[in-house]
């Protein structure tokens, strides 16, 4: 995968995600367009792939025949987003970058948490980050990062398992039990690292202590080396929507100092995230929320208790 197509895929896999929060919806069947429908399937298709596809791989992508594969492939290749190479394969350009982060970059709530993940970042001088959940996984969707120690990048579209990650594991205890329970059917686990929980009763047990501290933590569950500490982003009904998190590399923190040190002041970032965008009713936070507007939203102490 080119890098290219993997900043490509980060951004569809974020417009989509965002989108869904936001419930869009066709609501009204007679106004689907099919074509625009298949236009922006093929997009999600090389997405998804990550590498060129020749006609035949889009076309049974869709389900459809080489002759509608090639009018669209045509079409997206008149307005830029996707070129033909020498060998007759097609593959995103640049130009794609725009359904995405132009999006994403331009939403208001983005810039409410950014300003506090950057409070917390000057204070402690390590990477803080926010995601979202998206099926079994937390999409990375706000970073600042302190140093590169791990064998492996994460950036902004980044996709991670909920099982090994601090912020997949507080958005899992603390989301709204009609998303997160089926999930939890869903989970495969694998071993990662010899820290990695492997199976659903010791991660069910592991999501108990997450609810009963308000935090969660990654021991090295992820990659050998790194830690972190993530607390929960609530809407009005003090259920998590994303999660902020401190990811610091082992040797620097105990897990006794991660809970002592950085836990408060995660939990401390997250709450402050989560009151600014209940009160500017971001669409993030209060999606799904059936709470009056003139209730008291619940605290993240109060969801604790809960």
């Amino acid at each position: 995968m080119t890098r290219l197509d993997g900043w490509c895929k980060r951004c569809l896999s974020i417009a989509k995600y965002i989108y869904a929060m936001r419930n869009i919806e066709v609501k009204r069947p007679r106004y689907f367009i099919n074509s625009l429908a298949k236009g922006l399937t093929v997009l999600q298709t090389f997405g998804e792939a990550g590498h060129p596809l020749t006609l035949s791989e889009v076309s049974n992508a869709l389900g459809a025949n080489n002759t509608t594969a090639t009018r669209l492939c045509y079409t997206l290749t008149e307005l830029g987003f996707i070129q033909k190479d020498g060998q007759r394969r097609y593959h995103l350009t640049p130009k794609i970058l725009t359904l995405g982060h132009s999006y994403v970059s331009g939403l208001a709530w983005q810039e409410v948490a950014q300003f506090y993940l950057e409070t917390l970042f000057k204070e402690i001088q390590e990477t803080v980050n926010l995601s979202i959940l998206e099926d079994s996984e937390i999409i990375y969707l706000l970073r600042i990062r302190k140093r590169k120690y791990l064998p492996f990048d994460i950036r902004i579209g980044t996709r991670l398992p909920v099982y090994c990650t601090a912020m997949g594991k507080v958005m899992m205890a603390m989301g709204p039990p009609k998303k997160t329970q089926p999930l939890l059917r869903t989970l495969v686990f694998k071993p990662l690292t010899a820290r990695t929980i492997t199976s659903l009763d010791k991660f069910t047990d592991e999501l108990d202590k997450v609810r009963r501290n308000g935090y969660a933590i990654n021991d090295e569950e992820l990659s050998i080396g790194n830690r972190a500490v993530a607390a929960p982003i609530v809407d009005r009904q003090g259920y998590a929507v994303a999660a902020v998190n401190i990811a610091v590399p082992t040797p620097d923190y105990s897990r006794s100092q991660m809970e002592k040190i950085l836990a408060p002041k995660v939990i401390q970032t997250a709450h402050e995230i989560s009151e600014a965008l209940i009160k500017m009713e971001a669409p993030l936070v209060t999606e799904g929320s059936s709470q009056r507007k003139g209730d008291k939203p619940k605290t993240l102490p109060e969801r604790k208790g809960g």
